[in-house]
């Protein structure tokens, strides 16, 4: 099959998009139209161009689907196909074809093809990145659906727990200036995880994301799922991140982001009713009151998933 461009002309629409959603297709034909109809049902005040890319599927009902709704939607709908080359490539393709051919999009969204999003999804992520401009992504807390489960990533973003767990769902929104800067899916991540390699690539490059509480991600858990497979394959797929992130994984860099965000010590100077809170003394140091510590370490102990707390105190 050769790449080509199903819709091939130019979209012209009153108002230019400022969201692209790319959803990379195969082998989910059952499950594709609930994808297609959550983004068509976003509520938001701002033009969404939806970006459909079959990356080389066997079903025929793949293509029918998705040239069905490219022609019921020719303003908000582009169809693309491409020779298989796994999902790293597809998510690449569409992307690039945003790059290329959208210049008024300012954010991309991946939606994997068996999942779905809620009405508000796209408005309330885009008004989060937009509300700073330091951020590089909005990314969501995992409502899992089939075999369910939930997992609550809630809490400031931290470039140290991020090198540790996969804290960044693929599904997350992410700045057009993050693959402006080159920062695009590693292909030769083919076993599952190759969205924490992105977004390690994306903290290398500088950015940073945020979490949006009330996302509306919905993710379809299946057995046969690649997250199953990579959960599997973790401590192979782990080496290989930490092999190509040399920089990010020494420990030098490692203490560096402890130091700003998560320090281990925090130090009582009772004299002046403050606490300062360090790993290294000789580095820049947060300084709080004794009042705002307790109420930080009253934080942690009532959830400490979100807020962490220096675990040793030196009076």
């Amino acid at each position: 099959m050769s790449t080509r461009t199903v819709q091939s002309r130019e979209i012209k629409t009153a108002t230019p998009p400022r969201v692209a959603v790319v959803v990379p297709i195969f082998r989910h034909s059952a499950l594709l139209s609930e994808a297609i109809e959550s983004v068509l049902a976003q509520q938001a005040d701002f033009a969404i161009r939806l970006i459909l890319v079959n990356d080389g599927c066997p079903h025929v009902e793949t293509d029918a689907v998705c040239r069905d709704y490219a022609a019921s939607y020719p303003d908000r709908i582009v169809y693309l196909r491409k020779p298989n080359g796994g999902l790293s490539d597809a998510r690449n393709f569409g992307i690039r074809h945003v790059l290329a051919h959208e210049p008024s999009v300012e954010a991309v969204y991946l939606l994997d093809a068996d999942n779905r999003i809620r009405p508000q999804s796209m408005a309330r992520a885009f008004a989060a990145l937009q509300a700073d401009p330091a951020l590089g992504w909005i990314y969501p807390n995992i409502d899992m659906f089939g075999l369910q489960s939930a997992h609550d990533y809630g809490g400031p973003y931290s470039r140290l727990l991020h090198s540790t767990m996969n804290t960044c769902e693929a599904g997350s929104l992410i700045s057009r200036k993050v693959f402006e800067a080159g920062v695009l899916f590693d292909t030769n991540f083919k076993q599952g995880f190759e969205d924490w390699e992105f977004f390690l690539s994306a903290a290398s490059a500088g950015f940073v994301g945020a979490n949006l509480e009330e996302f509306g991600f919905q993710y379809r858990k299946r057995p046969e799922s690649m997250l199953a497979d990579s959960e599997r394959e973790g401590a192979g797929i782990r080496a290989a991140m930490q092999q190509k992130h040399k920089t990010l994984f020494q420990p030098k860099t490692l203490i560096e982001f402890e130091q700003k965000e998560t320090p281990r010590y925090a130090i009582l100077l009772s004299d002046r009713n403050e606490i300062r809170l360090t790993t290294d003394p000789r580095g820049e140091t947060e300084v709080l009151t004794q009042a705002e510590y307790e109420r930080r370490l009253w934080l942690s102990q009532a959830n400490p998933s979100r807020y962490g707390v220096a675990p040793w105190l030196i009076v």
